[in-house]
């Protein structure tokens, strides 16, 4: 697999991807903080998601090069250190926020989404609940944004089983490896591309929330990392402008597109294609080269968090109204996002950091490491059943009053 792919992928931090991720964050925090400066920001989960495949197909391939074999243990255990601990995190705070602070009426409904998240189910959750007429409206829960996260982990679970199969094939009938790969990879994301645009015309509620209709985008990364070559390496004003045009079919369709019923149908295309082509032209040299802004301390720092403030500056923006009694206002909204910020890095020095040191104890000891997420997540999914639980009895008790 080697000349392929080793040049793009094998350096541990790039920085147009860091980049890369604090734009879509950004995005992502701009729509939540002020719908009307970036009515399409929810696209920065579709950046988010085109990276992943990118980063995720490139580790993969690059464990077989040099060991000939998917260390699979090993690659589920990468993912837990660096995913569950803020995660889990976030969702403690939730949980104990929710009983202090949210009317018991709300419980039944948010914690049955608490319990989703930590078993990164939330999309189908939500997917079912706007099939569902009394739950169509799907209300705003502080884990709502967790329904990405549980399509990236459904990917880590199924995309490392493709590429077993795609390299099985190469050897069992002798083929090449990266020919194999590519059938096996590109049936499967163009066959989800398809069912995206169909699904799309149907239903975009199941279009926006399916692993299915999302799939295509994490393998459009893979690809580019499996097929991407470098013959272009000295081009700085080609690559400059490839990534100029790639920002653009980021930015553009954010801050203009107004039509989320139409989403993500054909219109989704356009960051995910941007993305590919920011990745691809990676930090060229030239004068006018977008690689000066990319390459500043404050973009790579955000980009470095952007996990972190991804996760907490939702249930920020969805608490702050319940202490203060109204909408948070625009001059509100700037304080949350700084305090959001804060936190972000706060959670990644404290909280990610400390889980992905390779000379961490945990890392030395696996079972320990997986025995103390699991049992953080049970003890989640537990207070989450029996607030549940409680929410129920008292919504069964009110209506068998009224009925009285």
């Amino acid at each position: 697999m080697g000349p392929a792919h080793s040049e793009r992928t094998r350096t541990a931090v790039r920085p147009e991807i860091q980049a890369l991720r604090a734009v879509a964050v950004g995005a992502v925090v701009l729509h939540h903080g002020w719908p009307a400066v970036a009515p399409a920001g929810y696209m920065g989960v579709d950046v988010f998601f085109v990276v992943s495949g990118f980063l995720i197909t490139g580790l993969l391939l690059r464990d077989v090069a040099r060991t000939g074999r998917m260390h699979l243990g090993d690659f589920y255990l990468r993912r837990a250190r660096r995913i569950l601990p803020a995660a889990i995190a976030v969702l403690a705070a939730v949980s104990v926020a929710t009983l202090l602070l949210v009317p018991q009426r709300m419980w039944g409904s948010w914690f049955r989404e608490f319990i989703a998240s930590a078993l990164y189910y939330q999309n189908w959750l939500l997917l079912a609940d706007s099939q569902n007429p009394a739950r169509g409206d799907l209300r705003s829960s502080p884990v709502q944004h967790f329904w990405s996260l549980s399509v990236e982990e459904q990917f880590y679970l199924a995309w490392p089983l493709l590429l077993i199969l795609g390299l099985w094939i190469a050897t069992r009938w002798r083929a090449n490896r990266v020919v194999a790969l590519t059938v096996v990879l590109g049936s499967v994301t163009a066959a989800s591309f398809v069912y995206s645009i169909a699904a799309t015309a149907a239903d975009h509620n199941v279009a926006y929330f399916s692993t299915l209709t999302r799939a295509w985008e994490f393998g459009v990364g893979g690809l580019l990392a499996l097929l991407a070559v470098s013959p272009l390496a000295g081009r700085h004003r080609l690559r400059s402008a490839v990534s100029w045009v790639g920002l653009a079919l980021i930015f553009v369709p954010i801050v203009t597109f107004r039509m989320p019923e139409a989403f993500p149908g054909l219109i989704v295309g356009l960051p995910v294609v941007g993305t590919l082509a920011v990745i691809w032209a990676g930090m060229p040299q030239a004068a006018w080269s977008p690689a000066r802004v990319a390459g500043l301390r404050p973009v790579q720092w955000l980009g470095d968090v952007s996990y972190s403030l991804y996760l907490w500056h939702w249930p920020i923006f969805m608490f702050v109204p319940y202490l203060t009694g109204m909408p948070s206002p625009a001059w509100l909204m700037a304080i949350l996002v700084a305090v959001a910020i804060t936190v972000a890095g706060l959670s990644k020095r404290y909280i990610e950091d400390p889980f992905r040191r390779s000379g961490h104890v945990l890392n030395r000891r696996p079972v320990l490491l997986l025995g103390g997420l699991t049992m953080a997540i049970a003890l989640v999914v537990g207070i989450g059943a029996v607030a549940h639980g409680v929410a129920e009895e008292r919504r069964l008790a009110c209506a068998v009053r009224d009925d009285g």
